[in-house]
């Protein structure tokens, strides 16, 4: 490594040596102990809920099996509809060329 981005890691590593560390408050310890002795209230869902979660994941459950096992893939365009919306859109390109350089005022 170059020797002056050694030295400014180095000052700049060297820089913490003289910060004290931070003393937390005394009753700090205590309080996150109750807090972690204290039972939470068991939480109670309604029945309805429960069987809309399961609903709704056996829904995402058979809408994903059904996707990737095709039955919801459409049917591939046949050549002659697509040839029928080229034409009927007039989508033919008038050159093969992306862009026309040498027209107009970019000549």
């Amino acid at each position: 490594m170059e020797p002056e981005k050694e030295k400014w890691i180095n000052d700049v590593l060297g820089s913490v040596d003289d910060l004290q560390r931070a003393e937390p408050s005394p009753f700090l310890f205590a309080s996150i102990r109750n807090r972690i002795a204290e039972k939470a209230a068991p939480v109670r869902l309604p029945v309805r809920t429960v069987w809309l979660a399961a609903a709704s994941f056996g829904l995402l459950v058979v809408l994903n099996w059904q996707a990737v096992s095709g039955r919801l893939a459409s049917a591939p365009a046949k050549a002659s509809e697509l040839n029928t919306v080229v034409t009927d859109l007039n989508l033919y390109p008038a050159t093969n060329q992306l862009y026309d350089v040498w027209s107009g005022p970019n000549y």
